[in-house]
């Protein structure tokens, strides 16, 4: 090219932009999909515990404690895995609706020994406690959630269970279980 009687060279184009502006845009689809999939479940998430909650009134579900969402664990898997869900506490029961798969567990308090915490449970570690329902058939359903000693408070009053909190309840043998 030739300008004025001066050759000038044709403008370059670094051979790496291809590559960057390729990287680039697809981290903004994968951020865009990302961000509608975490909004997809959340709203899920909001619908099913809406529903568990209205379902629960029409029932006349009186809440003692609760609604919460909460994370389900259990061992033996007498209820299944477990999964994310809401957690309400009745004068006759522990209510959880699960969101996925939509279900709804219900343990009746008279099934129930007593409640307390433990740090681990299942394989899983938490930076809370988590709240351990030991049912009178000996077998453990663990709630990952916030306030888990006002809830096993709660729980453990409601069953005439005496169990002091502050204290593991043999808690290296369930962990040996649960891990």
């Amino acid at each position: 090219m030739v300008q004025n009687g001066v050759k000038m060279n044709p403008p370059s184009v670094n051979p790496l932009i291809y590559p960057i502006v390729i990287f680039a845009g697809s981290l903004v689809i994968a951020m865009i999909l990302l961000t509608y999939a975490v909004s997809s479940i959340t709203m899920a998430v909001r619908k099913r515990r809406t529903q568990a909650i209205k379902d629960w009134k029409a029932r006349g579900v009186q809440f003692a404690l609760g609604p919460t969402q909460a994370n389900f664990l259990n061992e033996p898997r007498s209820f299944g895995v477990g999964g994310n869900g809401t957690l309400v506490l009745s004068d006759t029961a522990i209510h959880f609706a699960q969101v996925a798969p939509e279900r709804e567990i219900i343990i009746p308090l008279r099934d129930v020994e007593r409640a307390f915490l433990l740090k681990r449970f299942n394989g899983r570690r938490g930076a809370k406690p988590f709240l351990i329902i030991q049912r009178k058939i000996g077998d453990l359903t663990g709630f990952q959630m916030d306030a888990p000693e006002k809830w096993a408070e709660a729980i453990n009053h409601a069953v005439g269970a005496v169990v002091d909190l502050g204290r593991p309840v043999q808690a290296a043998s369930y962990e040996l279980q649960a891990g």
